[in-house]
């Protein structure tokens, strides 16, 4: 009987024990699901009633990859069906730092690509050349935001840069003077309380000839010093399409302190995306992903 007895009980404390150590390992694994993949998204348009948007990157694992298969129209769909369905509500960010909510209305295809029309709800004004992005990310964007005009000791300074840029590649002082700013926008990336200015520039010459700068340019002592300057001189094609690089906005993808700097870039009746990253005291590009192309 005793034998017995001590049978059972160390029976009754096997159970007990898988009973007990059972619970834990399962709730651990559902409450550490894997994480979510984050999109960001370039906002735009020419009012806030509604705005476009579209699909740039994806971030996994620390990873930049293209948010769907470009190529294929079943695999535009069902990103879209998911991060494009009505009602879905994104962050929006301006700066580096989060200035309201993009809510996705409706979305459509265009000539090769998806895009969602959105209503922007945000204090800061996003309109024409003036872009924001968009993302899903309860994380990113959470510095205050740090965007605005350069002032005009800044403009100097940086305008100083741009013809010492253009002279060196051959441009005379009376070619200079046709020098179009097409975008200029100071901008604080690191944190840090002071700003960097991030441009485009066109020069058109009378050979038809275009000569485009997209400069992202940092203080250095009482002027400015190219962090990223980066030259294109090419001949348009007949129907005048640009192939210039514009200025989106920064956010801090990777979580190392320093925004990465969103751009677009004009093509044959196209444009396309581009990321930089900073690496040392340079800039370089690590992504880039297509608009769309008519």
């Amino acid at each position: 009987m005793n034998s017995a007895k001590a049978i059972f009980s160390f029976s009754s404390l096997l159970l007990a024990l898988a009973g007990y150590i059972t619970p834990p390992v399962w709730s651990s694994m559902t409450r550490n699901p894997p994480p979510r993949p984050v999109l960001v998204a370039v906002v735009s348009g020419e009012g806030e009633g509604e705005m476009n948007m579209d699909a740039v990157v994806m971030i996994e694992a620390g990873k930049f990859k293209a948010p769907f298969d470009e190529n294929s129209e079943a695999a535009q769909q069902e990103f879209a069906r998911e991060y494009f369905k009505p009602g879905r509500k994104y962050r929006l960010t301006f700066g580096g730092g989060e200035v309201g909510t993009a809510t996705v209305q409706k979305f459509a295809t265009g000539c090769n690509n998806i895009h969602a029309s959105v209503a922007v709800e945000s204090f800061a004004k996003i309109r024409g050349q003036v872009k924001a992005l968009a993302t899903n990310s309860d994380s990113l964007g959470k510095r205050t935001s740090a965007r605005r005009a350069p002032s005009d000791s800044e403009r100097a300074a940086v305008m100083d840069l741009v013809k010492k840029i253009y002279t060196l590649h051959g441009v005379s002082g009376s070619q200079y003077r046709s020098l179009k700013v097409t975008n200029l926008a100071a901008t604080d990336l690191d944190g840090d309380g002071r700003y960097e200015m991030i441009g485009s520039f066109a020069l058109a010459l009378k050979t038809k000839a275009e000569r485009d700068l997209f400069l992202i340019a940092e203080a250095q002592g009482a002027g400015m010093r190219a962090g990223l300057a980066k030259f294109q001189a090419y001949q348009p094609p007949a129907e005048g399409f640009l192939s210039s690089i514009d200025f989106v906005d920064q956010l801090d993808l990777d979580g190392d302190g320093t925004g990465e700097v969103f751009a677009v870039q004009g093509g044959f009746d196209a444009y396309g995306y581009l990321i930089f990253k900073r690496s040392g005291d340079r800039w370089r590009q690590v992504y880039s992903a297509m608009g769309d192309a008519c």
